[in-house]
């Protein structure tokens, strides 16, 4: 039977997104900017094969990310400041969800950004557009 978890805020550890990463987040680690390395997480449920993922993202102003993708489809909910994703601009209580495999980026508002980010799954991983594009050429060219 599965038991309920729970993840008190006094429990959290906040890491720097640079820090010394698990095993399997070294590779995504790696492909960070220095602009994306200046932030910090706290890892609520870190999920696993059918367990779902919940982390938090704490990013200042004028950070955020380059653009790119995660295997796994995702929601972000943002809690404070603004996240601007291409014309849009999400304020706290806002969300979105951006399909697996789907590029995108964002930047932090001038208060910074803090949101949480649901994954189906634990999925660690970071596509550059770089390799996002070869993996969809290479797919079309052997279809």
């Amino acid at each position: 039977m599965a038991a309920i978890r729970f993840t008190h805020a006094g429990d959290l550890v906040w890491l720097n997104s640079g820090a010394e990463p698990e095993e399997d987040s070294r590779e995504a680690i790696a492909k960070l900017t220095e602009k994306e390395r200046n932030s910090s997480y706290a890892m609520h449920h870190p999920g696993g094969e059918d367990d779902l993922q919940l982390f938090e993202v704490k990013i200042p102003a004028g950070g955020g990310t380059e653009v790119h993708a995660h295997e796994e489809s995702e929601i972000i909910y943002v809690v404070a400041g603004e996240m601007k994703v291409g014309a849009h601009t999400l304020r706290a209580g806002s969300s979105i969800l951006i399909p697996g495999r789907t590029l995108y980026s964002f930047t932090a508002g001038d208060e910074g950004l803090q949101f949480l980010n649901f994954r189906p799954r634990r999925d660690m991983t970071y596509i550059t557009k770089d390799e996002l594009m070869r993996d969809r050429r290479e797919a079309s060219s052997t279809a």
